[in-house]
């Protein structure tokens, strides 16, 4: 398959692009700075003039780029988070309609996130669930929006609603240096759910929607087995070799700027309905498994069937705005 990323310089772009290229297939990258080289990439072209956006000759374009959500969210930062989903999904859909039908894009893979489903305590959310509220639920809907009249150009279109993914870099790569420092702790009561996925899964998974043309609309994409907040940070703490006693209290994170404490508030439980329906098999299933293989450690069988058990027991993807 020959594939286009947006995104591609991010860190769920770069695994895309890396396990695409495991596979043998031809990715090429669209970024506002076509003249610098991406890793593994065959080749770049340019998002520079939004109405020039070459996209022919291409099987399905996987579309990750926007601004990062993570900052103080200002009026500003919280109009770039929005328009910079909704301005450049448009843009993608219009330079589609511009190539003849035989030169179009077979899929158009355009990611949204769980933010979606907003605060929703311990309802399990599968993908016919309804969107919530606040302004994560406005940016999602708005953003899978923006990308429904591909369809209208047939063009079989995909929504994968990204759940927090784990990595290298990303989340994780914030919140380790804390954990590290043993100054880790729940947030808030801890008892909110997170819906998280491995990296390596999230990047099977928006491959599996590129090239399988029966997955079409809204797709959960995390874990089968979310875990709540206070688990999350027991589990990291231990797979790092640290204690977690310092909870966050919930009454700080509310005061943050525009609204973000819901970032780490909001309990979203949601199931992957349409990829169990698929048949898709998880690498990383249960959560000490995902954290272990982040972070170097090895995984015991104990592990994996013990502490690991999260079925017992966000939001959008860190891709950069077009880069």
């Amino acid at each position: 398959m020959k594939i286009g990323i947006t995104g591609a310089r991010g860190f769920l772009g770069t695994a895309v692009a890396a396990e695409a290229g495991n596979r043998g297939w031809e990715v090429v990258a669209f970024s506002r700075n076509a003249d610098k080289p991406i890793e593994g990439v065959a080749e770049v072209r340019s998002l520079a003039d939004t109405e020039a956006i070459d996209v022919s000759e291409l099987d399905a374009i996987i579309h990750l780029a926007g601004e990062p959500i993570v900052g103080f969210w200002t009026r500003e930062k919280k109009r770039h988070i929005l328009e910079s989903r909704t301005d450049l999904t448009s843009d993608l859909v219009d330079s589609i309609a511009r190539v003849s039908r035989s030169r179009r894009p077979e899929g158009l893979i355009s990611v949204s996130a769980i933010g979606y489903y907003g605060d929703r305590g311990d309802e399990w959310l599968d993908e016919e669930a309804d969107v919530g509220f606040g302004f994560l639920p406005l940016v999602c809907r708005e953003w899978e929006a923006a990308s429904q009249s591909a369809g209208k150009l047939g063009v079989r279109l995909v929504n994968p609603r990204m759940g927090l993914v784990l990595g290298k870099s990303g989340f994780l790569k914030r919140v380790r240096p804390v954990f590290k420092l043993g100054l880790g702790g729940k947030l808030g009561s801890g008892n909110q759910w997170m819906s998280w996925i491995h990296v390596t899964d999230a990047a099977r998974i928006l491959l599996e929607c590129a090239e399988n043309q029966g997955i079409r609309g809204r797709v959960n994409c995390v874990s089968p087995n979310p875990v709540r907040n206070r688990e999350f940070t027991s589990i990291y703490a231990g797979v790092l070799g640290r204690i977690a006693l310092l909870p966050v209290p919930a009454f700080i994170l509310k005061r943050l700027p525009g609204g973000m404490g819901q970032l780490f508030l909001d309990s979203q439980r949601v199931v992957p309905a349409v990829m169990k329906a698929f048949g898709f098999e998880w690498r990383f299933a249960e959560l000490r498994e995902a954290l272990e293989e982040v972070e170097g450690g090895k995984v015991s069988k104990e592990d994996s069937e013990g502490g690991g058990k999260a079925s017992e027991s966000v939001v959008s993807p860190d891709a950069e705005a077009g880069k």
